[in-house]
């Protein structure tokens, strides 16, 4: 069966969950969305509550919340085929992210928790949990300027730190063919009052790293899973599309 692991479904004992089968009780529930519908509304959500809000007509607030209701309409008005799509779809979608990117309140709300270029007060996320070291992805150019100057935001509101050194490979791979992987002292951060927020299990977030918290570390080998490496070409390709589009205006 094809990409079934992807589908969204619901079980009427356990709630929503990604797959063919609930990871709870074993039943196979009813289907929500098929695989290219998860992709599909995931990444309107991802440019919706990250980059673009006004895009869409919604509306965000300071800690970068929107109301699930008000989102519905929004992806209709521009996507006549989700003409089924509810708040519960939605929030269904949010909660069973893999990979943690969203968080849904008891308010009918829901936010991005990490990867914004929009301004967003991200200061009531956890700061538990943080490992004693976090990794960041650059180059071998940029990590010369760093080690003097430290770490600041560029593309991003916040900085993007890693939980291991493999998933800061893998997001570097997104941008650069070969990222170069450096360490960060969460523990001395801590020491100097440096807050690191904790946006998923694998992602923190922070507003500065002093140069005294830049750790230089051996490289490892990373062997690429196939669905990585196509994940990662996919994400480059529609960036040289956006780039090619935006050049021809």
């Amino acid at each position: 069966m094809i990409h079934e692991e992807k589908e969204l479904r619901l079980c009427q004992n356990d709630g929503p969950f990604r797959g063919y089968r609930c990871p709870v009780c074993g039943e196979t529930g009813k289907r929500l969305m098929f695989p290219d519908e998860v992709e599909s509304i995931g990444r309107i959500l991802a440019g919706m509550l990250r980059h673009f809000p006004e895009n869409y007509g919604v509306r965000l607030n300071s800690h970068g919340y929107a109301k699930i209701y008000s989102i519905v309409p929004a992806i209709k008005s521009q996507r006549r085929r989700y003409g089924w799509l509810t708040p519960f779809h939605i929030e269904a979608l949010g909660r069973t992210d893999e990979k943690g990117r969203y968080e849904v309140n008891e308010k009918g709300e829901i936010r991005a928790t990490y990867d914004h270029t929009i301004p967003v007060d991200l200061s009531d996320l956890p700061t538990d949990n943080v490992p004693n070291m976090t990794f960041y992805q650059t180059t071998p150019e940029e990590f010369d300027l760093i080690k003097e100057t430290g770490i600041s935001p560029s593309d991003k509101t916040y900085i993007h730190l890693s939980s291991t050194f493999r998933k800061a490979y893998i997001s570097g791979k997104f941008h650069v063919d070969s990222p170069l992987i450096i360490g960060v002292d969460s523990s001395r951060m801590e020491s100097m009052n440096k807050k690191i927020y904790r946006a998923s299990d694998e992602v923190f977030l922070t507003l500065e790293v002093p140069p005294d918290c830049i750790v230089e570390i051996e490289q490892e080998k990373v062997q690429l899973s196939d669905e990585e490496i196509r994940d990662i070409e996919n994400v480059r390709k529609r960036r040289e599309r956006k780039i090619m589009g935006d050049s021809g205006n």
